[in-house]
Parts: C-alpha cells; sequence; structure tokens
C-alpha cells in the first residue's frame, strides 16, 4: 500500500508545484498578455515633456537635477545623452539602455518582458545647446523583488504548503486501501471471519462499493469452504463406519477360513486400509486449504525431522539407499512438526518408490540464502516436462511418464499408495509455511524436489 500512497502524495505535489510555476511564469508575461504595457508607456509622454521643459528653462544642470530625481523611483529610470554618447548624469549605463539608445530603431518602444528592462523608451530633446537624447527605463518588477529570490521563494512555499496538503490527503485516500488489505491478509491467513468494517461499507464512494462486494464475496467463502469442510466431514464418518464394519467381519472370518481364503482376507485387509489412508489424505489436504495456524508452530529442526524419517524408511526397505548430507549445525524453522514430518515422508517415500533399483535416494539439507532447502533426488525415469507443473495437484498421476520402479505388495504395504495426494499434501504444507517447492528434472536423471523454508533467526 505505500506505492499507491506515494503515487497519490507525488502526483499532488507535482501537480500543485506545476500550477505554482504556470502562475509564475503568467505573472512574467502578464505585462505582454494584458493591456498593463499600454498602461505603463502611457505616462511616458509626460516624463518628455518634463525633460523638455527643464532643458529650456535651466539648461543641463536643472536637467541633471531632475535626473536625479528618478534615483527615488524603484522601477524608473531616465537618462540623458549628449551628442557624443555620454550620459550627462553620469555613473554606470546599463548595456541594455545603452545598446537600445544608440540603435538604428526609429525612436520605437522596446518591450522585453523577460529581461531587466521590461520597456525602454527614447526621444529627442532639442534646446539651444545641442541636441540630447532622452531614455527611460521601465524596470521588469521581478528584477525589483530579485527574480531568483522570489521563485526559490514561491516554489519552497508551494512545496512545503502542498507537501503537507498532499500527506493529508494521500493518507485519507489510501487508509480504506491498507484496511482492505489488512482484511485480506487475514483471509489470506486463515481467519475467514475478518470484514472491511462498518465505517468502510457506510462511505458513498467507489471504495465503499468495493468494500461491500468484498465483504459479500467474504460471506460466501466462509460459507463454501464451511460447507465443505462439514460435508468432507460428514462423507469421512459415512465412509470409515462401514470399513471399521469390514475389518471387523474380516478378523472374524480368518477365525474360520482355510489358507486359500486368507490370501484373499489379507488383500481385502490391505486395501480396506489404503481406503482408510486414502481418506486421512483428502481430509489432510482439505483442512490445508481452508486452515493455517502459525501461532501454534514451534521452533523445529530440520536435520531431526529428516533424520527420524531416513531411519525409519531404513527400517522397512532394507535393500533401499538413502544419503543424507546435512550441515554439523542446527537448522531451525518455525513450523508445525507434524506436517512438516508427513510432507517430507511424502516425498522421501515417493522417491524411494520411483528411483531404479540398485539407486541411492540423495537428500540434502543446505542454507540458501534466508531458506533453507531440503533437496530429495531420486534416480529413476524422470518426469516429462509437460507433467511437472502438474504433478503438486490433487490426484494427478503421469503413469506414462514416470512408471513406479519395482513396486510390489512389500511396498504397498509400506506407503506406496500411489493416489497422487503425496505430492499435493507435500505442496500445501510447504506453502502453507510461507515456503515454495521446485520440481526438475535433475541433468544426471531421476526427479529433483527442493522444499525452501524461512530460517528462524534468533
Amino acid at each position: 500500500m505505500r506505492g499507491l500512497y506515494w503515487k497519490i502524495y507525488f502526483a499532488f505535489v507535482l501537480t500543485s508545484v506545476l500550477a505554482t510555476l504556470v502562475t509564475l511564469a503568467y505573472a512574467v508575461f502578464y505585462r505582454q498578455l494584458s493591456n498593463e504595457t499600454n498602461n505603463i508607456i502611457a505616462p511616458t509622454e509626460g516624463y518628455i515633456s518634463s525633460a523638455q521643459l527643464m532643458l529650456q528653462r535651466g539648461g543641463e544642470p536643472l536637467l541633471i537635477e531632475w535626473l536625479i530625481t528618478f534615483e527615488q523611483h524603484p522601477s524608473v529610470n531616465a537618462y540623458v545623452f549628449d551628442r557624443k554618447g555620454i550620459s550627462i548624469s553620469g555613473g554606470q549605463v546599463p548595456k541594455s539602455v545603452s545598446d537600445y539608445a544608440f540603435s538604428a530603431s526609429q525612436y520605437h518602444v522596446k518591450v522585453q518582458p523577460l529581461n531587466r528592462s521590461e520597456i525602454l523608451v527614447k526621444a529627442p530633446l532639442a534646446s539651444d545647446q545641442g541636441l540630447y537624447l532622452l531614455v527611460v527605463e521601465f524596470l521588469h518588477p521581478f528584477s525589483v523583488l530579485d527574480v531568483k529570490s522570489y521563485i526559490a521563494l514561491g516554489l519552497s512555499v508551494a512545496i512545503l504548503f502542498f507537501g503537507f496538503v498532499g500527506f493529508i490527503l494521500s493518507s485519507y485516500l489510501a487508509r480504506p486501501m491498507r484496511r482492505l488489505q489488512k482484511t485480506v491478509m487475514a483471509i489470506s491467513g486463515g481467519d475467514l471471519t475478518a470484514r472491511s468494517g462498518e465505517k468502510l461499507r457506510h462511505r458513498r464512494d467507489e471504495i465503499g462499493d468495493l468494500s461491500r462486494e468484498f465483504d459479500v464475496m467474504a460471506d460466501r467463502l466462509q460459507a463454501l469452504l464451511s460447507d465443505q469442510k462439514g460435508l468432507l466431514r460428514d462423507i469421512s464418518h459415512e465412509l470409515r463406519s462401514p470399513l471399521a464394519r469390514l475389518q471387523i467381519a474380516t478378523e472374524l472370518a480368518r477365525l474360520d477360513a482355510s489358507n486359500e481364503v486368507i490370501e484373499y482376507l489379507d488383500r481385502i485387509e490391505l486395501e480396506t486400509g489404503r481406503v482408510n489412508d486414502l481418506i486421512a489424505d483428502i481430509l489432510l489436504l482439505a483442512k490445508l486449504e481452508v486452515e493455517r495456524h502459525p501461532e501454534q508452530w514451534q521452533l523445529i529442526d530440520l536435520v531431526t525431522i529428516v533424520s527420524q524419517i531416513v531411519k525409519d524408511a531404513h527400517f522397512e526397505q532394507q535393500a533401499q539407499v538413502i544419503e543424507l548430507n546435512n550441515p554439523k549445525t542446527t537448522c531451525l524453522v518455525m513450523a508445525d512438526a507434524k506436517l512438516l514430518s508427513s510432507a517430507f515422508e511424502n516425498l522421501i517415500r515417493n522417491a524411494l518408490l520411483h528411483t531404479f533399483d540398485n539407486t541411492k535416494v540423495e537428500i540434502t539439507i543446505k542454507a540458501i540464502d534466508s531458506d533453507f532447502a531440503i533437496i530429495v533426488r531420486d534416480h529413476g525415469p524422470g518426469v516429462a516436462e509437460e507433467h511437472i507443473e502438474h504433478l503438486t495437484q490433487p490426484f494427478y498421476r503421469a503413469e506414462h511418464a514416470r512408471e513406479r520402479t519395482g513396486q510390489n505388495m512389500q511396498q504397498q504395504q509400506s506407503g506406496g499408495r500411489g493416489y497422487g495426494l503425496g505430492m499435493a499434501i507435500a505442496h500445501r504444507v510447504v506453502r502453507s509455511h510461507d515456503g515454495h517447492m521446485a520440481i526438475r528434472n535433475h541433468p544426471e536423471g531421476g526427479l529433483e524436489i527442493c522444499c525452501y523454508l524461512n530460517r528462524y533467526y534468533n
């Protein structure tokens, strides 16, 4: 939300500063764009008549006294040049004035709104002592005020003022979006009761419309997930009850069964157990989709978790070799130990199921930046590239791309269910712990699965 806030803030400030610059520029050109120039030039005839009168009555000395009076006028100056082009009042004459005075133009008014001398007017003065040239200079108001300081002050005041107003306006516009963002984060974190609040719903603008529609969506989502959860619970109960009765009936049948019948009873018991496990996996998968409880996470060591799974797998499948490479130090993460153990067990057993005979399953635990990576690699046939992105989908089985190797009754009894749920459960467990999982075919053969979990820092 910081991005939206700053976009609104800087857009408002930039617009305001540009408006200030346009206003200042208009002030600079105002005299040229309006009739103000004519209003300034109008008194020039009076200046010329006064200069002519002073020259006729008192000659050059009285004219010099008249020129001195302009020193008290902040925006108008007057200069008189003799036939030699020398200013009779002495002092330094601005270059723009001297250039204009001795230019070839015939007594035309010169208007230059961006210069120090905004308007220059010249006229001849005749007397018995000779011919003189009068130049009246109207200074630009900005030259009197110091234009650089004027613009710097105007921009500084504009930035400070509009920056403060923009802060208030941006906060007002971004605050409800922050509220909606927190609500979305709460729902994504598992709190399906989170809503935008009465204050946002009562707004009479687009944000209020969005808030109301969002709450309607959240209500429907909560009802849908609640119904789904109840349906799965009911299905579990309805399926497990007959399965339990079937298991009891199987055990009773064993009491009077012959050796030939016992083989079939073993098969019934095996399939019953697999259906029971399938129901448990489906319920776990559904639970991972709608529930997440970070407050129940504990500090666990990945090495300890994985080592125990490897130890159990070695005990169950003596012919398989599992190579575990891990750091000598502990690899601590905040997680649900039971869920994480279930995820890694699914991945390791899946690798054992598909690796070729007389090969090993390699498990590596290492630190990568701010994560711990748990890498499980088998030496099996791998998976066709077009199937890899679908492996984490429930019940997805690319049988033609990844045939089971050495699959037998013993592997089925040890957990090789083959319903396409193990990878999906592992993926959702890792994702529910703010991690991610990457799957690829190893360049040297086999499938490699990398699980990344956030490291715990003391």
